[in-house]
């Protein structure tokens, strides 16, 4: 029989088994005359094992450990990034290491991210995604449902490419603050004066600001969570997380002057239109907006993730010669080794110092 693919031009095969020829016709007419898919289709077809995505979402229902909206978060990972590729449907039994990179190079951004969709997927976020994989493989082996796991060590080529933080200086706090939707300005001002999280700065009712000898003080109890629901709030991320953060005199006095009109159940900070403000639309109405402006006139030569605003926070601290376990509190990292973890990878003004110790 002779056919034309779409990729490799005329084609043709000489069969000796009439069946075999109406099955392979079969087979092209079901996927556009390609044999490449034809030939994944047959594999599919054949096997009777599980397909990968089958495979995943059993390992992340029996999955017991994390909490709700991580589960959630998993789901949604798989439902994204596996569940529609050629992997995702395809048998475990037919997996190879190849198959596990080729997927993991295509990975891009969906719809409803902070970011472009079709770009490539970040790394970090590429790593996320491959490490359920490799879990949902290594429950699968242990079912023995797989003989082995082709995902273990698959890593990508070019570990160069891993994104660098941003470093912000104190003025750079002080230019998002100044530059950003008016709206938002204290905002920023107090994400940049607390350290807090957004979850946590978000998730702040007017009750969970006392204020003490003129000090406004913020009692950190609740953070918003991903859960299958949708958003809710929960619990902060550790039991560290629940602590209370004094700000400045500065920021206590602009606090507290924007606390006045609020009754005790209102959120402290939200949209224009009242509501609560929820993270993606920020970065996608907000931030991103804020960050092209910002790189077009040269005010930043790097785009920082809002979140770099907490490490900043940190930094600043470690800098002023504060002790580490004061610090440690403050942020509400379970280790102080976390706390470090952050400084060694941003403290740049201790760098210069040291350079000047050596005169």
């Amino acid at each position: 029989m002779t056919w034309r693919d779409p990729e490799a031009g005329l084609k043709s095969r000489t069969f000796d088994d009439k069946a075999k020829a109406v099955e392979l016709k079969d087979f092209l007419d079901a996927n556009g005359n390609s044999f490449k898919l034809a030939a994944k289709a047959k594999v599919r077809k054949d096997s009777t094992a599980p397909t990968v995505y089958e495979v995943v979402v059993r390992h992340i229902d029996l999955l017991r450990k994390p909490q709700p909206g991580t589960i959630a978060k998993y789901r949604r990972m798989a439902a994204a990034h596996i569940a529609p590729s050629d992997l995702g449907k395809t048998p475990v039994d037919k997996v190879t290491k190849a198959a596990v990179i080729d997927w993991l190079d295509g990975l891009t951004v969906q719809s409803r991210a902070n970011q472009e969709t079709g770009r490539p997927l970040s790394r970090k976020s590429k790593g996320n995604v491959h490490a359920v994989l490799s879990a949902a493989f290594a429950t699968a082996v242990d079912e023995e449902v797989m003989a082995r796991n082709p995902a273990k060590g698959v890593s990508e080529a070019d570990l160069n490419e891993a994104r660098e933080p941003v470093y912000l200086s104190p003025e750079d706090l002080v230019m998002l603050a100044d530059r950003i939707d008016p709206h938002y300005a204290l905002f920023i001002r107090f994400l940049s004066g607390t350290g807090l999280r957004y979850s946590e700065a978000t998730a702040l009712r007017k009750r969970d600001i006392a204020v003490r000898a003129g000090r406004a003080v913020a009692q950190v109890t609740r953070a918003w969570k991903s859960t299958g629901r949708g958003e809710e709030i929960g619990p902060p991320k550790s039991k560290k997380g629940r602590r209370n953060v004094t700000c400045n005199e500065a920021l206590s006095a602009e606090l507290i002057e924007h606390l006045k009109d609020l009754h005790p159940d209102d959120f402290v900070f939200t949209r224009p239109d009242g509501d609560y403000i929820r993270n993606s639309r920020f970065h996608k109405e907000v931030w991103q907006p804020l960050m092209v402006r910002m790189l077009e006139d040269g005010s930043l030569d790097r785009k920082p993730w809002i979140h770099e605003i907490r490490h900043a926070h940190c930094t600043h601290l470690l800098d002023a010669n504060v002790p580490v376990h004061v610090v440690q509190a403050r942020m509400g990292h379970e280790d102080a080794q976390t706390t470090l973890r952050v400084y060694a990878r941003l403290a740049q003004a201790s760098d210069t110092t040291a350079a000047d110790a050596l005169g």
